[in-house]
């Protein structure tokens, strides 16, 4: 049962006599299938982008996402990375439903009410605090590379004095329009001291504050809380998972897949090029129309290759904006 199998296998990849010592895989068809595959797979990328925002649990696995990147920006700099708080996490989560609700961007609210009151809202108590946002984005990166890209969203970024973050991404309405919006705070806790009366300073620059003010505590009412993977059905497990896969994944698996195809098509193609020299013709090379095939198949998958989330990302019309 299994030699049959097996010969099929020998006359796709390797010359014999069988496959008159051309492989199957690098005939013209077999080559056009495998372009057309990979084609329909990429393009497959463009309603996984547009519509998996749209899913309930796309925000819980973009703030990990986001959170795995900021602190791997951290380490490129040779930085600790941030560790995750609750408290700042839940401050994030009300400054991101604050803005949906009231229909503004900016680290101010129109009533005035500053980033530094979400920290007191949760009775986060800290030596200095940062705030960067992010809106109408379609990608986790595309968020970290804005952000790195403008100085003092990458001074946040990088400040080594910060030792924690919490990040919330919510979807909702903006001014007529269905957007994400992500909030990431920064932190170092104050070390406990006795209390003392010094009004909060006023900052120059909204994205990043120094306090001294002992902070009163407060409990979030449970209609705040940000929501949690745990205590899911299966079939919501099943979607996260499905979902999570298609975030962050399926552009990772499609490259492997690309970079599989062109191993096994230029194996194939030495082999009987090996075959046609020293074995079959004696130095000469008898299929030449071989070598062509793989060349241009090579070719248009080192496109499809180039042609990655990020850059498809960028055809598909978005308006993104941080602050």
């Amino acid at each position: 049962m299994l030699k049959p199998i097996f010969l099929k296998l020998k006359c796709i990849f390797l010359p014999c006599e069988a496959n008159n010592y051309r492989p199957q895989i690098l005939e013209s068809r077999a080559l056009a299938y495998l372009v057309l595959i990979v084609l329909l797979l990429k393009l497959f990328t463009f309603p996984l982008l547009v519509y998996l925002p749209k899913n309930i649990f796309f925000a819980d696995i973009t703030k990990n996402t986001l959170v795995q990147l900021i602190n791997g920006e951290r380490q490129d700099s040779g930085l600790k990375t941030l560790r995750e708080s609750s408290q700042l996490d839940q401050a994030a989560y009300l400054k991101a439903q604050d803005m949906l609700e009231k229909d503004y961007f900016a680290h101010q609210s129109p009533e005035g009410i500053a980033p530094w009151y979400w920290f007191k809202k949760v009775g986060y108590n800290y030596q200095i605090a940062g705030e960067n946002l992010a809106i109408g984005f379609l990608d986790s990166k595309e968020v970290v590379n804005a952000w790195m890209e403008s100085y003092f969203h990458k001074q946040n970024i990088i400040n080594p004095k910060y030792t924690e973050t919490g990040m919330a991404v919510l979807r909702g309405d903006f001014q007529g329009s269905q957007v994400v919006v992500a909030v990431q705070l920064f932190g170092t806790p104050k070390t406990p001291t006795p209390k003392k009366e010094t009004p909060e300073p006023q900052g120059q620059k909204p994205v990043s504050e120094t306090m001294n003010e002992q902070l009163a505590t407060s409990v979030l009412p449970a209609e705040t809380q940000a929501s949690s993977p745990e205590g899911l059905t299966k079939k919501e497990a099943l979607s996260l998972n499905l979902t999570e896969f298609a975030v962050q994944d399926y552009s990772n698996w499609l490259q492997g897949i690309i970079y599989g195809l062109l191993a096994f098509v230029i194996i194939s193609l030495l082999l009987a090029l090996f075959y046609d020299i020293f074995v079959y013709k004696k130095y000469q090379i008898q299929h030449r129309d071989l070598i062509f095939k793989t060349v241009g198949f090579t070719l248009l998958l080192l496109i499809f290759l180039y042609i990655d989330k990020e850059k498809i990302i960028q055809l598909i019309p978005h308006t993104f904006s941080i602050y």
